[in-house]
């Protein structure tokens, strides 16, 4: 087996780099359900205002940093 590139691999390089890009703008969305005033909510009501948006936000950016990363070098 050599080390080129197969056209299979392309199909998954190139379906990656789509998915990295909706993840992207998903982690996008995400960030504008954080709220920017506090008025009116209590600690816990707050931080969960925060946290929730925040780690959908941060998970979608980290899947779409992976997935981008593999399509632009190919590897894990």
């Amino acid at each position: 087996m050599t080390g080129g590139i197969t056209a299979g691999m392309i199909v998954h390089r190139v379906f990656s780099a789509v998915l990295g890009l909706v993840l992207a703008v998903g982690g996008l969305a995400a960030s504008d359900y954080i709220p920017s005033t506090f008025k009116g909510y209590t600690l816990l009501s707050g931080a969960a205002a925060v946290l929730v948006p925040g780690v959908l936000m941060l998970s979608a950016f980290y899947m779409a940093f992976r997935y981008l990363k593999f399509a632009f070098w190919g590897k894990r």
